[in-house]
């Protein structure tokens, strides 16, 4: 019994081994390599054939390199640095002509009807010492960490095709700078952009979007079939790309081609965790002024406990940004708030002191306190949001129809 058992038990596992090897091995050769009747000898053929490593300066047109940029996750984003990491997919493909008729006479090119797949090759066949194929050399211009892409070192293949196109895939995490503009923060929204630019000017290398792949990732905002994106505290809300056209001191022409996720901060953390808060603690410090005036030292304890509670709270918030030379709402509510607890704090020290000295009891300066403090402090903080998010309103209003 035992014996029988060892059996079925060993055919089961080479059963279950066989299955995920056979699977693993058709995976391989469907996605990368796929049968369409080209020998490894007319891969080879086609290899020794390369020799082009330059751009063709002959040729009127630019080279058109159709880019499709994939943006699968972003894995942090940290405004202190100025900076975010996220993990992409980029494919690019342009058409060679000189690549064309070499195809031409090994009998390859098709250039009628839909393109077929050739050869594959490992980028350093192409792009190492050989430098057998011309490179357009497409990088992103604000990543932090750069790799040597002349080499296409971080290129996972070189496909051929018959009417004599490239493409590639690059596949890789990186950080990238970025210019956050925190002044409304924390209910700020910010763009991550993706800056792809070519060495070669514009007259020879032309970045374009891929027609098909690109619409979709702006109409979905990469949420489509099984590609979600999610970043944590931040919500994507569009996407978009276009071509930046530059010219250097030189006169030479480039053109680039950016990609930005603009995205909004989730700002729930700071308004529960902070705003909130600092409004009951600033509270707590004006309540003071319904306390009977014969606790004039309680009033003053009360009021200086508040107002360390603030100081405490924006090093909190100077924890999550860089050094600015401009101040953000948060900053702007804060200080506020200073002035406010300041001011009831003098208020009761003011009226301590007085009674000490004349025995007076300053009740008005309660009653004053209790209206104008809180309706001068919310009236304040309306004018806060009026300025940091109707900025543009609010500019054009003081310069004036002269200005505009």
């Amino acid at each position: 019994m035992k014996n029988n058992l060892k059996k079925i038990s060993t055919i089961f596992l080479f059963i279950f081994f066989f299955l995920n090897f056979s699977n693993y091995v058709l995976a391989q050769n469907i996605y990368k390599y796929p049968d369409y009747g080209v020998s490894r000898e007319d891969c080879d053929n086609i290899l020794s054939s390369m020799n082009y490593p330059n751009p063709d300066y002959n040729n009127d047109e630019p080279v058109k390199v159709y880019v499709d940029l994939l943006i699968e996750k972003i894995f942090e984003i940290n405004g202190k640095e100025m900076e975010f990491e996220a993990f992409y997919s980029m494919w690019y493909d342009w058409n060679e002509a000189r690549l064309a008729n070499s195809l031409k006479d090994l009998g390859l090119y098709n250039g009628k009807g839909k393109r077929t797949y050739l050869c594959s090759y490992n980028p350093l066949e192409l792009w190492n010492q050989a430098n057998r194929l011309f490179y357009p050399t497409i990088e992103f211009y604000n990543k932090k960490s750069k790799t040597n892409v002349n080499l296409g070192g971080d290129a996972d293949w070189v496909d051929v095709y018959s009417d004599g196109n490239v493409g590639t895939r690059l596949r890789d995490s990186a950080k990238f700078s970025a210019n956050f503009d925190f002044r409304r923060f924390p209910f700020d929204s910010q763009i991550l952009s993706f800056e792809l630019w070519s060495e070669f000017p514009s007259t020879l290398v032309e970045i374009l979007p891929e027609p098909i792949s690109m619409p979709i990732y702006k109409e979905t905002k990469y949420f489509f079939l099984d590609q979600t994106i999610q970043i944590p505290g931040w919500t994507i809300t569009n996407v978009d790309y276009y071509q930046y056209p530059y010219v250097d001191n030189d006169g030479l022409p480039y053109q680039g081609l950016y990609v930005d996720l603009m995205i909004e901060r989730q700002s729930a953390y700071y308004l529960f965790k902070i705003i909130l808060p600092i409004i009951f603690i600033l509270a707590i410090s004006w309540s003071v002024f319904w306390v009977r005036g014969s606790q004039l030292e309680a009033k003053v304890n009360v009021t200086i406990v508040c107002l360390l509670s603030l100081i405490a709270y924006n090093f909190i918030i100077d924890e999550d940004l860089p050094k600015l030379s401009y101040l953000t709402f948060l900053d702007c509510f804060i200080l506020v708030s200073y002035f406010y607890t300041g001011v009831a704090t003098m208020l009761c020290v003011y009226s301590f002191v007085r009674k000490l000295k004349s025995g007076k009891d300053l009740s008005i300066v309660d009653k004053f306190a209790q209206t104008i403090g809180p309706i001068s402090y919310f009236g304040f903080l309306f004018f806060l949001y009026i300025y940091f998010y109707n900025l543009e309103g609010v500019m054009a209003f003081i310069k004036g129809p002269a200005f505009q």
